[in-house]
């Protein structure tokens, strides 16, 4: 005797599996939505409008740039994390908003694990500026005299508590066993006016935009870059890594390309593949090669799942380790 149950129930998977196979390969069936989750005229805002001519190109779909900002970019984040997840609106994020926001602010509920790396846009290390009122020369000096009884605390600027400039001088701080005094500021451009000035001592900022030319005009003195190797802009300036004898003080300050984790598995790929394409572009390139940063890396989503795993991992860490309190 035939099971009609049994046939009734194959025929709906049968079904199933056909149209979320023609789902599947109809994507994107519709305008796609770039979220940016800062005002318009920002870095990452930039940052998008160069890197959607490609992805449209990829993609054969028109896409729209939506600024969205607020809460250190936690209501763009929400927005996206609010929408259909079928990989039709997706984010440009960053370290700072997508890992360390939720670290630094309590009314923030988001957390990375609800996100999905599909691509890397930018990439930049950070550089340890000093102001030039400083005797010191070189980051040895710089540390050795900030170790000696009695000798003056050393100030550094940051755009806030839990920001990737407050982490990273809070975890050098912590490895040469010194103080220092953390001077919060509300954006780069009063934080680089009171450097000048000698206001404060030092700042990790980005190797990228208008430093280069701080620093080669005299306005500013770089002690160490945060790569694992000597940029070929500043030849002359040494890795943290030389000047600590350590091995792992490398960071960057990253843009990628993000949708829910709900997202299916094969949307994810497809945006995946238009990303790495359009980092291909020779218009997108020359446009973040002027401004000082690298183009991303090419990766696929494996890599990409562990690239966020291990960022996500160690701000967490140094968070934890220096009692960052969320407020």
């Amino acid at each position: 005797m035939i099971d009609f149950s049994f046939v009734r129930r194959a025929l709906v998977l049968a079904a199933l599996a056909c149209a979320c196979t023609a789902q599947a390969q109809g994507f994107p069936g519709k305008t796609l939505t770039l979220v940016v989750p800062y005002p318009a005229g920002g870095p990452a805002d930039a940052t998008a409008r160069w890197l959607e001519p490609g992805l449209r190109k990829s993609l054969g779909q028109v896409i729209v740039v939506d600024n969205v900002g607020g809460a250190g970019g936690a209501l763009g984040i929400q927005k996206v994390l609010g929408a259909p997840a079928d990989g039709h609106q997706f984010l440009m994020g960053t370290p700072s908003d997508v890992i360390l926001t939720p670290l630094a602010l309590t009314a923030v509920k988001h957390r990375p694990e609800q996100l999905r790396l599909v691509g890397l846009a930018t990439r930049a290390p950070l550089v340890l500026v000093g102001n030039m009122q400083l005797s010191a020369r070189s980051v040895q000096e710089l540390l050795s005299g900030a170790q000696r009884p009695g000798a003056r605390e050393l100030s550094y600027g940051s755009l806030g508590a839990g920001s990737l400039y407050h982490l990273l001088a809070e975890d050098l701080s912590a490895r040469q066993k010194i103080r220092m005094t953390h001077v919060p500021y509300k954006g780069v451009a009063p934080l680089l006016q009171d450097l000048m000035g000698g206001q404060i001592d030092l700042a990790f900022l980005p190797a990228a935009g208008n430093l280069g030319d701080l620093i080669q005009h005299g306005k500013l003195r770089a002690f160490a870059v945060t790569d694992g190797q000597r940029l070929a802009r500043m030849p002359e300036v040494p890795t943290m890594n030389e000047a600590l004898v350590t091995q792992d003080f490398v960071y960057e300050i990253w843009a990628g390309l993000f949708v829910p984790r709900a997202v299916p598995a094969d949307a994810a790929q497809r945006l995946n593949t238009a990303v790495n394409d359009a980092l291909q572009d020779p218009d997108y390139r020359r446009q973040v090669e002027a401004t000082g940063a690298n183009v991303g890396a090419r990766l696929g989503l494996a890599e990409a799942d562990s690239y966020l795993a291990d960022q996500t991992a160690r701000y967490r860490r140094i968070a934890q380790a220096v009692k960052l309190e969320p407020q």
